[in-house]
């Protein structure tokens, strides 16, 4: 019987929501923000193959672009692996970003002890990665505006 583990985690980020939104439903630019993503070949508008290294085991999936809500929610798909992420607006510079993740038991390293630890601080450290992509994304944006030309 195969078994799932869910975990779920949640961070401020200083960006508007429809900014977090557009990283989120670009997988080629999940490399630069989550841990273990080692290439992302896109398949499409809606899908993409990924490579990611998951307790230290390389592990192919394809994945695909499921519900999606413009600037609130989106979910990523695959046999192995289902990540969803709700925006919650905090104002014009800021979001509350929840995400959930779910992973067939059997991608962990069969050495980790505890699966579900593991996988909540991969998913703590992903969401990390992520406030300081897009806030850095968003400064440089702001200074390019900025710039005299």
């Amino acid at each position: 019987m195969r078994q799932v583990i869910v975990t779920q985690e949640e961070m401020r980020i200083g960006v508007p929501a429809m900014r977090a939104y557009e990283h989120l439903v670009h997988l080629s630019e999940h490399p630069r923000f989550m841990s273990g993503v080692l290439a992302v070949s896109q398949a499409g508008d809606e899908a993409a193959h990924l490579a990611l290294d998951i307790g230290g085991r390389r592990v192919e999936i394809d994945a695909v672009l499921g519900d999606t809500e413009p600037g609130r929610y989106v979910r990523w798909d695959s046999a192995q692996l289902v990540e969803a992420y709700w925006l919650e607006p905090l104002g014009d510079d800021a979001t509350n970003v929840v995400a959930v993740a779910q992973l067939d038991e059997r991608l962990v390293h069969p050495h980790g002890a505890q699966p579900d630890a593991e996988l909540h601080a991969r998913l703590r450290m992903d969401l990390k990665g992520f406030k300081r992509y897009c806030e850095e994304a968003e400064a440089t944006a702001e200074e390019a505006e900025s710039a005299p030309q």
